[in-house]
C-alpha cells in the first residue's frame, strides 16, 4: 500500500472568491504554471463555504464531468440548455456532462456548504457529445446501515448517478464509534475528505476538512472514537485514455 498524500485545511489552495462572499479551500486546485496537482481521473475539487449570498456569472464548460454536492444551504442553477433556474437543496446532487459545450451559472446562498469537483473523462469521446444535466434529490439516493457505519452511495455499486468517467465509485459514511477494516480496490486508488469529526484511516489521523490519499491497498482500517462523516472517492490508479490533465505534465 502507498499513501500519497495528506493534506490537512492550510495545506490545501484557500481562495476567497467576490469581495469573500464565498471561502474555496481546494485539495486538488486548477492547474497553473507549475503543473497540476491531479492524479488519476480526478481533475479539480473545491469545498466551498457562502458566507454572503453571490452568483458565479454565465461560464462555458466543454468536455469535463462536474459534480455538485449540496451538504447545507441552497444552490439556484441556470443553464444554456434548459434556460430556467432550478434550485438544489441541502443533500442534493447535480450531474454535468459538459459534452460538446455548455453555459451555466450558479446563485449560492448564504450559509451553503458544497463540494464542486470536476472528473477528467476520455475527451476524444465527450467532446463530441451533447451536454447533459441531471438533478438528483436527496431522498432517491440509497442508504445502506450497519456495523455501525451508514453509507450513502452517489456513483457505482448502489449508486444512481450514471457517470461517464470510467471506474469511479463515490459515497459517503457516516460513523458512530467503531473499528472496522474493510476489503477495497488493490488496483485503485481511494480519495478521502473529512467532513467530520476525527477519524483514523490505516493508523493515521484525519481531522475536519483533512484530504488523504492511498493507492494499491487491499484493505482499509477505520478507528472512530465518537462520530465522523467521510467522503470517498474510488478512481483508477491507471487511466486507460490520455487525459486532459496530460497538457500540464
Amino acid at each position: 500500500m502507498s499513501k500519497l498524500k495528506h493534506l490537512k485545511k492550510e495545506q490545501q489552495q484557500i481562495e476567497k472568491l467576490f469581495n469573500g462572499a464565498f471561502t474555496e479551500n481546494k485539495p486538488i486546485a486548477f492547474p497553473n504554471h507549475n503543473g497540476t496537482s491531479a492524479y488519476s481521473n480526478l481533475f479539480y475539487w473545491a469545498h466551498l463555504v457562502a458566507h454572503e449570498t453571490a452568483e458565479f456569472p454565465l461560464h462555458p464548460h466543454k468536455g469535463f464531468e462536474i459534480m455538485t454536492f449540496v451538504f447545507k444551504g441552497s444552490v439556484e442553477h441556470y443553464d444554456t440548455a434548459s434556460k430556467v433556474y432550478t434550485p438544489l437543496n441541502t443533500g442534493d446532487v447535480q450531474a454535468i456532462q459538459a459534452g460538446s459545450g455548455v453555459s451555466h451559472s450558479e446563485r449560492i446562498t448564504k450559509g451553503t456548504e458544497l463540494f464542486q469537483i470536476w472528473f477528467d473523462p476520455d475527451f476524444a469521446k465527450t467532446m463530441s457529445q451533447q451536454s447533459a444535466y441531471k438533478d438528483y434529490p436527496n431522498i432517491s439516493f440509497n442508504v445502506q446501515t450497519n456495523d455501525g457505519r451508514k453509507t450513502l452511495s452517489y456513483v457505482g455499486e448502489d449508486g444512481i448517478i450514471d457517470a461517464i468517467t470510467e471506474g469511479l465509485e463515490v459515497k459517503k459514511l457516516s460513523f458512530s464509534a467503531t473499528t472496522l477494516t474493510e476489503e477495497i480496490g488493490s488496483n485503485s486508488t481511494y480519495s478521502f475528505y473529512l467532513l467530520k469529526g476525527t477519524i483514523s484511516i490505516n493508523g493515521d489521523v484525519l481531522d475536519k476538512d483533512d484530504f488523504y490519499i492511498i493507492n494499491d491497498a487491499s484493505s482499509v482500517t477505520y478507528e472512530v472514537s465518537e462520530q465522523a462523516e467521510l467522503f470517498i472517492i474510488k478512481s483508477p490508479t491507471a487511466v486507460n485514455y490520455r487525459r486532459f490533465i496530460e497538457r500540464y505534465q
